[in-house]
């Protein structure tokens, strides 16, 4: 066998892999890990760290979610207060009068009978 031909076999050395969970260390009085320990109990999970994990995992995206909330909220407030400028500037109309008279003179018809009809099934006429 000539030199530079010979195909090396060797292993290489396997290093251990860390998991993506890692042990961590969270202070918890007893009654919240009483909590954590009934929440695993209810759902069922093999372990305290994976019921601890679940309840991370869900109170970070109700968080979330909160966040999200609270800035859609303040857009549409701030998106509401910009429209209400324009209409009061003049910038933008909001419909005839004659539609917003026709619209509310049908509501009073319709508040009208719903009070006759009510008023007769009371009396039984």
């Amino acid at each position: 066998m000539a030199k530079g031909t010979r195909t090396r076999t060797s292993k290489v050395a396997a290093r251990p892999r860390r998991s993506p969970a890692r042990p961590r260390s969270i202070s918890a009085t007893d009654a919240e890990w009483q909590e954590v320990r009934e929440f695993t109990a209810r759902r069922g999970f093999s372990s305290l760290s994976d019921g601890a994990r679940q309840l991370l995992r869900s109170g970070l995206r109700t968080e979330e979610l909160v966040d999200e909330y609270a800035a859609a909220s303040a857009w549409q407030l701030a998106r509401a207060w910009a429209d209400a400028q324009a209409i009061v500037d003049g910038d933008r109309a909001v419909g005839s009068w004659d539609r917003i008279a026709e619209a509310a003179e049908q509501a009073r018809t319709r508040i009208r009978e719903r009070a006759e009809a009510q008023r007769a099934v009371r009396t039984g006429a």
